[in-house]
């Protein structure tokens, strides 16, 4: 819905893919912008467009891709095309492809017979001077569904992702539901269903996306919105636990992933108590050798928090195509991640105070005019 800015570049990126069996579907959600119009301007036989119009439009993300899949459902039945032999992609507006993105996913599938969906690596490619973002998604992230396929429980999110047509429908449900998060929620009810499920990731199969830049309050609401998604994923955290399918080491990741938002939630009371605490003390009984201890500690957990984003930094900067990895750019992108998660340290409260209140609403982030990276390209994928 209302993606003028960015559909048509996106489109045509898809579009230069020359794989033979490609069929692009859009799903136009009652756009009131340019969007029709941006889209009517490509003449290409492979490319379609589904509308959905008002009362019955604007519903969520995930509404809107169970009408298009049952869309897409009929149209393969009808052309006899056996459900095993299609792979369903969800694509976002704004994003560009490898010419042999789809080459490489479907020698993905062929290759190993038992694969039934596959998340691409997330590229954030419009970030100039603070490539936080791309930082989070290329090595934190990556590094999170590394370990998950160490587990075999790699998780559908972000963009860019692929599932057999013939494991969704033997969900016999909605793929997707209303959650804020309706990618992980589907690749975690699978894992939980009666379905034999391997998903997987590959560095060489990825998506380039825009992010968001110098807004802060409308990187809080996008963020927002996950963590609301997350701590709405909290209902898996039993059957995950009664589950007799998942092995045990299936059982700690998804887990692990689930108790997250209160995690988060125990170590904000954690913070928020510690500093209360110095405060009273030292407007109580002055500078104690116990409240020096205390902000001692503090400063050492600080300086761990900086210490891990360094590293990260190191490993994003290893991953650039230049010849040695510079240290200036290590300290640059170790204090933009470091501001980049304090920012972020408000979204958990937020998100918890919408859950709590029942505001579960698809709050839509407004797209951003892209500026891509010249130098994107250079980093190693």
């Amino acid at each position: 819905m209302n993606e003028e800015l960015v559909i048509q570049t996106t489109l045509k990126s898809i579009l230069k893919n020359n794989y033979e069996n490609l069929v692009v579907t859009v799903i136009d959600d009652a756009s009131d912008d340019r969007s029709l119009e941006k889209i009517s301007e490509i003449q290409d036989s492979r490319l379609n467009v589904l509308r959905r119009i008002k009362p019955n439009a604007q519903k969520g993300k995930g509404t809107a891709l169970n009408w298009a899949y049952y869309q897409i459902s009929e149209q393969i039945q009808e052309a006899g095309i056996a459900p095993e032999d299609v792979l369903i992609a969800i694509i976002d507006a704004d994003t560009k492809l490898d010419n042999n993105y789809f080459e490489k996913v479907n020698m993905a599938f062929n290759h190993d017979a038992k694969l039934t969906g596959l998340q691409s690596k997330v590229r954030v490619a419009n970030l100039l001077k603070d490539a936080s973002q791309d930082l989070e998604f290329s090595e934190i992230i990556n590094a999170t569904q590394m370990f998950r396929t160490l587990t075999n429980t790699v998780a559908f999110g972000g963009n860019g992702q692929f599932c057999k047509l013939s494991t969704l429908q033997a969900l016999n449900e909605d793929p997707w539901t209303d959650s804020l998060v309706e990618d992980f929620d589907l690749s975690t009810r699978l894992f939980l269903s009666d379905i034999e499920v391997k998903n997987a990731q590959f560095d060489d199969i990825y998506i380039e996306q825009t992010g968001i830049i110098n807004d802060n309050e409308a990187l809080v609401k996008q963020r927002v919105r996950w963590a609301q998604g997350n701590i709405q994923s909290s209902k898996y955290i039993l059957p995950t636990i009664r589950s007799k399918k998942l092995q045990n080491k299936q059982k700690f990741e998804l887990l692990m992933t689930l108790l997250k938002p209160w995690l988060m939630g125990i170590e904000y009371i954690i913070v928020i108590y510690t500093l209360i605490m110095i405060v009273n003390s030292a407007i109580l009984s002055g500078i104690t050798q116990s409240l020096k201890i205390v902000v001692v500690l503090f400063i050492v957990m600080s300086i761990y928090i900086i210490f891990v984003n360094f590293v990260w930094a190191i490993l994003y900067n290893k991953g650039k195509s230049q010849e040695k990895t510079r240290v200036w750019d290590v300290v640059k992108d170790t204090v933009n991640l470091t501001k980049f998660l304090l920012i972020l340290t408000q979204i958990y409260p937020q998100s918890a105070i919408r859950y709590f209140n029942s505001k579960n609403d698809w709050v839509k982030t407004n797209r951003q005019e892209e500026s891509v990276d010249p130098h994107i390209d250079e980093y190693k994928k």
